[in-house]
């Protein structure tokens, strides 16, 4: 008969103990590359924004407003903490799909740990050729992010039963890149290949501001 040591014995056990515990999500190579080029176009982790204060315009039609002059006074003003909590004003929101939607659009969610990323099939979205990285098990449902295939920037959200397409770039003194303009286009199919051709909404980002604290005064 074998005989098996204590020290045998133990080691099997915790052998045993870490295939039992989750283990990190691991991307194939070509999405580890796309990864790292779009999260380097943003300039790294550090500049990818968490907590801010964001007044906009948002208009509910399918006909494009014109850009906002320099003195827009925009019609809601929130602040936000990425992945977390956001406040209209001062009034707590719950409201999961934006909450998914700024968490996507600050990127952070490719790097959330629980996230599982797959590369999507080339294709065009607004007259640009696009990359796509799907994130899977953070969220309800998945989140396909789109981005330009020249830039790497991002260029549109697809979630749940809307298309969300970003334009007119800039950034805040700090260094964090954010598109200032949204459109949102419905899908017309549950596979979510079929856009609609008139917008649903569009959203112009008037003013950004990055927050080191959330304000005192925000609901609890």
């Amino acid at each position: 008969m074998f005989r098996i040591s204590r020290r045998e014995v133990c080691l099997a056990l915790l052998a045993t103990v870490v295939l039992c515990l989750p283990q990190p999500v691991r991307a194939d190579d070509a999405t580890q590359d796309l990864l790292t080029k779009v999260i380097g176009r943003a300039g790294g982790e550090p500049k990818l924004l968490s907590k801010f204060r964001l007044r906009e315009r948002v208009l509910i039609q399918s006909q494009p407003a014109a850009v906002p002059t320099e003195n827009e006074p925009g019609n809601r003003t929130s602040v936000i903490e990425i992945g977390k909590n956001m406040w209209l004003g001062t009034k707590k929101r719950d409201k999961d799909k934006v909450r998914v939607l700024c968490w996507a659009w600050s990127l952070r969610l490719l790097l959330a740990p629980e996230a599982e990323l797959t590369t999507l099939p080339e294709t065009m979205i607004a007259g640009q050729r696009a990359v796509g990285l799907r994130a899977a098990k953070a969220t309800k449902e998945p989140v396909d992010l789109w981005f330009d295939a020249g830039t790497m920037r991002l260029l549109a959200i697809d979630y749940t039963d809307t298309r969300h397409v970003f334009s007119d770039w800039t950034e805040t003194a700090e260094g964090h890149q954010y598109a200032r303009h949204v459109a949102g286009y419905r899908f017309q199919n549950p596979a979510r290949t079929v856009v609609a051709e008139k917008q649903w909404y569009q959203t112009d980002l008037l003013e950004l501001t990055p927050l080191a604290e959330l304000p005192a005064d925000l609901e609890k």
